[in-house]
């Protein structure tokens, strides 16, 4: 969408809307799409004559698009990536965007932390389908030619160290005058009466390693309070530690004694920080963002919009600016207005024309001890004589990558 989470209204994986008195929490909740009223990029894209969409993995379990399959752990990566291809090569049909969501290496980064061994053999599994997907555009005429790639994933990973004794949030206020909504590093707090706000503040001040707010209060660069789901008080931890919402909460999924993983931390954190990666006949070659420069996911919507020569974008929180550097021609996106609103959203009419056939592959997570791999040294790599491992920091990736990848994955590489 574009659109921050306090515009969109998703504030977290388990929320509350006051409005409809009605608990939101990612496990259900699918077929409602009363949740997410805003238009998606794949909708607009099929807004336009002969433009198709194909989306592979969104939660929502219907999408009315022309090609879509539901989330399923059971699929494989690999026939993730067989399908979506198939859409683009269909005689008859062709997509020109598509949309593919992977879960790892998020579920093993939560289950074993982002440090463990087990989620060093993930994220080399991942860089490997990745490598199967360049191999497969690469082979295809049409789409080596013509084909924009990016590869993004929407949040890090931080570790969190077992522990015998789990902080529990009942423990620190009382559930018959507050309610508590969100995930262990960052909850909602709803207290029923205002008048016991400053009490319930009080008592949050007592959980270490974490800050509390006043829903006013919530820093300006978080963009988490404008919604009516974001609650009277915003708890949030220093990385590395979480609360539980109630005993059972943490027995469902993983041991917590155990090491394991979380995010939805402060975002200026390098853990939280995610990957951007783009290839294609429009943009720029071995291009790097620099430290001064800034790159939001609420940018990539912009983007798209120009790939896909969507000539009017509806509104959207992300930055023009920071995406023109990107392209090859950047006096073709001169005449865009400067920016798509960040604060209040104004309608926003390009006209520029780009080849229109974008696909996104969103892995689940990537932390920021780890890239992929390069695009742009993927497509110049002799495939036949592949380099030796490269050690980077302390995972070891596998032998198609030929170059050290940076290791400040808040850069945007194109």
């Amino acid at each position: 969408t574009g659109l921050y989470e306090d515009v969109h209204g998703v504030v977290s994986n388990q929320m509350f809307d006051p409005k409809t008195n009605v608990t939101f929490d990612s496990s259900g909740n699918m077929t409602n799409g009363d949740w997410w009223p805003h238009r998606t990029i794949w909708s607009i894209n099929e807004k336009r004559n002969g433009a198709r969409s194909g989306v592979l993995g969104w939660p929502q379990e219907l999408i009315r698009i022309s090609k879509f399959q539901p989330f399923s752990r059971k699929t494989p990566f690999r026939d993730l990536i067989d399908q979506v291809l198939h859409w683009f090569n269909d005689p008859n049909e062709p997509i020109n965007f598509g949309s593919i969501y992977f879960f790892e290496p998020d579920l093993t980064g939560h289950k074993t932390g982002p440090y463990s061994q087990n989620m060093t053999k993930v994220v080399r599994d991942c860089d490997e389908h990745l490598g199967y997907l360049l191999d497969k555009i690469d082979a295809n005429e049409n789409l080596r030619k013509n084909l924009h790639l990016i590869v993004a994933s929407d949040h890090g990973m931080e570790q969190v160290n077992g522990t015998d004794h789990p902080l529990y949030i009942e423990d620190y206020i009382d559930t018959r005058k507050a309610k508590a909504y969100g995930v262990p590093p960052a909850m909602n707090i709803f207290v029923e009466s205002k008048n016991d706000i400053d009490h319930v503040l009080k008592n949050l001040s007592k959980i270490p390693h974490s800050q509390s707010y006043r829903k006013k209060d919530i820093p300006e660069r978080y963009h988490y309070k404008n919604s009516e789901r974001i609650g009277d008080i915003l708890l949030v931890f220093e990385p590395g530690y979480e609360i539980l919402r109630d005993p059972r909460y943490g027995g469902k999924k993983y041991d917590l004694s155990l090491t394991h993983g979380n995010h939805g931390y402060d975002n200026r954190h390098d853990s939280m920080k995610a990957i951007f990666y783009a290839t294609g006949p429009q943009l720029k070659q071995n291009f790097t963002l620099d430290n001064s420069s800034t790159l939001h996911n609420v940018d990539l919507f912009g983007l798209m919009c120009l790939l896909l020569n969507i000539d009017k974008c509806p509104p959207s929180n992300g930055s023009l600016e920071n995406i023109k550097s990107f392209f090859i021609e950047p006096s073709r996106v001169a005449n865009m207005n400067r920016s798509l609103q960040q604060t209040t959203i104004d309608f926003v009419i390009y006209s520029i024309a780009l080849l229109g056939i974008v696909l996104i592959a969103v892995m689940a997570i990537v932390w920021s001890a780890i890239s992929l791999r390069s695009m742009f040294a993927i497509r110049n790599s002799s495939r036949n004589n592949p380099a030796k491992n490269t050690q980077h920091n302390q995972y070891e990736f596998s032998p198609i990558n030929r170059q050290n990848l940076s290791s400040q994955v808040d850069h945007a590489q194109v």
